[in-house]
């Protein structure tokens, strides 16, 4: 799929240079739910900038995990682009702040070492708000809207939207084991935690509004003020779920075209986060 194909080689850091994003500030909050229902977070820093070099992740900082993958027939699925031969040491990275009012902006690295070259699909969703233009929805909006903890059958868990040109995942945590989450004293940040991928690839890549320049604020496109694809009602890059953006499950919705991709476990919620 996607920015999978973005190979962290020298030859390809030229091609990579339009990858690069801005950084957000946090808000100081307390670890309590909000009146609203938001599980909001404790002071949070920014987080760091993406490395690049030819022996590693175009990514540094944040939590890194392993990634298992449902199938390999899945993950050629997720590629798109190019068959896969013998992908191994898959990873997963989050690198998310806090924007405001307890959402979270950033990045999502998916990784794979396969024919001996590192590919990595970089998922983002900006720190900016929607432009302002008439006859649009979602004016003003947070970008990161719908990324956010709160509270599910007794649970404090999360999901989020991430974006490339090329499709969109949904990240779901949830805590490892039975027990806590949202109901006992204990923060999130020194909890277990496991986590889903979903992926949806677009039908044809988004070349008609610079997604990859919107940290920070939307930008122009040529057919008009940027949206990320949650913001998209219809046509080939909406990608909107229900049960994500009004919080009812963790996984999108079966209408909603999305993939179960496949899970990790063991983030580190703090420097995920950026607590």
């Amino acid at each position: 799929m996607k920015t999978t194909k973005l190979i962290t080689l020298t030859m390809a850091l030229g091609m990579m240079g339009l990858m690069t994003a801005g950084c957000s500030k946090s808000n100081s909050q307390s670890n309590n739910n909000n009146n609203n229902g938001v599980a909001v977070a404790p002071i949070i820093i920014d987080p760091l900038a993406p490395g690049s070099n030819s022996t590693t992740p175009t990514y540094s900082g944040g939590s890194t995990m392993t990634f298992t993958p449902v199938s390999t027939s899945v993950m050629n699925t997720y590629v798109a682009t190019h068959p896969l031969n013998a992908p191994s040491n898959y990873r997963i990275n989050l690198n998310l702040a806090q924007v405001e009012a307890g959402r979270y902006a950033g990045k999502v690295t998916i990784s794979y070492i396969d024919n001996g070259m590192q590919y990595d699909g970089i998922f983002s969703s900006g720190t900016g708000r929607n432009h302002t233009a008439k006859g649009m929805y979602d004016n003003n909006t947070l970008e990161s809207e719908y990324n956010y903890w709160f509270n599910l059958s007794g649970k404090t868990v999360f999901t989020g939207q991430f974006e490339d040109a090329y499709g969109a995942i949904v990240v779901a945590l949830e805590p490892e084991g039975t027990t806590g989450g949202g109901n006992d004293a204990e923060p999130i940040e020194n909890k277990p935690y496991k986590g889903s991928i979903y992926f949806k690839n677009f039908t044809s890549q988004r070349t008609d509004n610079l997604w990859f320049q919107s940290y920070g604020g939307a930008p122009m496109g040529s057919h008009g003020p940027y949206r990320a694809c949650w913001f998209i009602y219809k046509g080939p890059y909406d990608c909107r779920t229900a049960t994500v953006q009004n919080k009812t499950a963790l996984a999108p919705g079966a209408g909603a075209g999305y993939t179960l991709l496949g899970t990790f476990t063991g983030v580190n919620i703090k420097t995920g986060f950026n607590f």
